[in-house]
């Protein structure tokens, strides 16, 4: 199965740090980001990556260039090695910002697989389990599927709640709380959704798309155990960089 990766965004609340590359370049522990996400990606099962790219994907290619093990030119495709697994990967880069529900469908050329993976690019769940997530979205009948993890201080994050059947009934906006589960950053989509996205459309999965499906009754929660790395800040990256050197 494959995993498209979101990493167009600008990486605002990092760009003091390192603005002369893209948030999924931002070292962690000593390597890129990236590397982490490939290791996860690989552990997983999933080997087949597209990154979709925006702001300043050319600085990722070039990091893709050096770091592959070789290149089909004619398509651009990537092979890149991790933990002694073979990965390959694409690359695309969007044209202006389309949020992350525009991109997904800027990328729906580059998908190979139905139902795919969707991941945030400045983000990890360590201990999910993708192959029991993709059996749980066949048995929930497709639609959409999203890994939620509980964290003691919700508020930055905002909260998503679901019934028995973890059927999603709810998003909560950000707000001062303590506990709640709160989205993974992880999503396993059927194809058929970006037919509801409109080409060259600025629109966010989070708060429009996703929402839509929780009221059609076709979102449906994974529960995984924590911690859920996040690097989009300077704060984070330092949380990131102390798990992974404990590990």
């Amino acid at each position: 199965m494959q995993a498209i990766v979101l990493c167009g965004g600008k990486g605002t609340r990092l760009s003091a740090l390192y603005a002369d590359r893209p948030k999924i370049l931002a070292p962690v522990a000593g390597r890129p980001f990236i590397e982490w996400q490939f290791d996860w990606l690989a552990h997983g099962g999933v080997t087949d990556i597209h990154l979709a790219g925006g702001h300043l994907a050319d600085v990722l290619r070039c990091w893709m260039e050096t770091r592959c093990l070789n290149l089909n030119t004619s398509q651009a495709i990537y092979s890149i090695r991790c933990s002694e697994i073979d990965l390959r990967v694409t690359l695309s880069k969007e044209t202006y910002p389309l949020g992350t529900g525009g991109g997904l469908k800027f990328v729906e050329p580059f998908i190979k697989s139905d139902p795919f993976f969707v991941i945030n690019g400045d983000s990890l769940i360590p201990s999910l389990n993708f192959g029991a997530m993709a059996d749980q979205h066949v048995e929930s009948g497709g639609g959409a599927t999203l890994a939620v993890t509980r964290i003691e201080e919700a508020g930055r994050y905002g909260t998503v709640e679901f019934n028995e059947s973890l059927r999603i009934t709810a998003f909560r906006e950000k707000a001062s709380r303590v506990g709640g589960w709160v989205n993974g950053g992880v999503y396993l989509m059927a194809r058929i959704i970006l037919a509801n996205i409109q080409p060259e459309t600025t629109v966010s999965i989070e708060t429009e798309l996703f929402p839509a499906l929780a009221e059609q009754g076709g979102l449906h929660a994974f529960i995984t155990q924590p911690p859920l790395l996040d690097m989009g800040t300077p704060e984070g990256i330092g949380n990131m960089t102390t798990y992974m050197c404990g590990q």
